[in-house]
């Protein structure tokens, strides 16, 4: 049987490759050395860092109904499984069990990673791939480094009472995506 590695997530940032995309960024549970991202939807994204930052949406979003569906079956995820990664596509497995029985089940490692936290059980990966796809942590820095220097040096234009306004409005509106931006924003300030 392959050995698995626990893995932390480190950050949910948006990708510039797309306005929808976002970079999960995970890291080997026991080193800093081994790092990779996963590019991801808004709403998944928009699911982890909700959760991750302890913002209470007014209503459960998707990820935390399927908890409460779980709470209410004879079904319990055990772990979330990182098992490939083919033509730029991670692949998962949420390990469940069911009346003693425990198998698994195909799902998007977004998903999985998003129940996984609320649920707080292990979200692992082959330690073969990790090794496989694992980019070197000074290339991952650089990369990072310059992708984000270019978001940062884009002064704000908004006062700080107008983006606190702003902050209010968009969790009232339930745009969580929006609230996460304007908090950063603020926060720059």
């Amino acid at each position: 049987m392959k050995e698995f590695v626990p893995l932390r997530i480190l950050s949910v940032n948006p990708s510039s490759v797309g306005a929808s995309s976002y970079i999960l960024l995970l890291e080997a549970d026991n080193t800093q050395a081994l790092r990779f991202p996963i590019v991801i939807g808004s709403q998944e994204a928009q699911s982890i860092s909700v959760y991750l930052e302890k913002i209470q949406p007014s209503r459960p979003l998707t990820h935390d109904l399927c908890v409460n569906l779980l709470s209410h079956s004879n079904v319990s995820i055990l772990k979330v499984l990182i098992t490939d990664f083919k033509d730029g596509i991670f692949y998962a497995n949420l390990e469940i069990e069911k009346d003693g029985e425990v198998t698994q089940v195909d799902a998007r490692p977004s998903d999985s990673i998003a129940l996984a936290i609320r649920l707080d059980i292990p979200i692992l990966i082959s330690e073969k791939l990790l090794h496989d796809i694992c980019i070197p942590e000074d290339e991952l820095l650089d990369e990072l480094e310059e992708e984000y220097d270019l978001i940062e040096k884009i002064p704000s234009k908004r006062s700080k009472v107008e983006l606190e306004s702003l902050l209010d409005k968009a969790l009232q509106e339930e745009n969580y995506e929006e609230a996460a931006k304007l908090r950063d924003e603020i926060e720059k300030l």
